[in-house]
């Protein structure tokens, strides 16, 4: 049986959401992870506002230029192709620059690594949805 078009939105949206909440999770209240979890946090609301959008139970062609349409798939659109994670790297990397306990430059790389790792999950669902959006 052939998943409808919504039910497809509906399962990369969970997918997504799913991603952003353990990243969000990982990166909450820590100081120097803060521009990538309001990076996420941005990407939770755009996902909500599209869940809302297929709760509207408008039919299957409205909903695709709704959701095609929406602030929000623009916004997630935009979002993914920002790369926060870089720009947190070349921050962490400078920032250790100056440490000269190899424990600690470790113990920051290591973190880096989990964040990466997280973070291209996330990005990965979130081109998944794009291409549902496209095709």
């Amino acid at each position: 049986m052939q998943q409808t078009i919504k039910a497809k939105h509906e399962l990369r949206l969970y997918e997504l959401k799913k991603a952003l909440n353990d990243f969000m999770e990982f990166t909450e209240n820590l100081t120097l992870l803060q521009s990538v979890n309001e990076k996420a946090q941005e990407m939770v609301l755009a996902v909500d506002m599209l869940q809302q959008l297929l709760r509207q139970g408008i039919d299957t062609n409205q909903l695709v230029k709704a959701v095609n349409a929406s602030e929000a798939a623009m916004l997630l659109d935009e979002i993914v192709d920002t790369d926060a994670v870089s720009e947190l790297e070349a921050y962490m990397l400078s920032a250790a620059e100056g440490i000269e306990d190899t424990e600690v430059t470790r113990f920051l790389t290591e973190i880096m690594d989990k964040v990466e790792r997280k973070y291209n999950l996330l990005l990965e669902k979130a081109h998944a949805y794009n291409a549902l959006l496209k095709s």
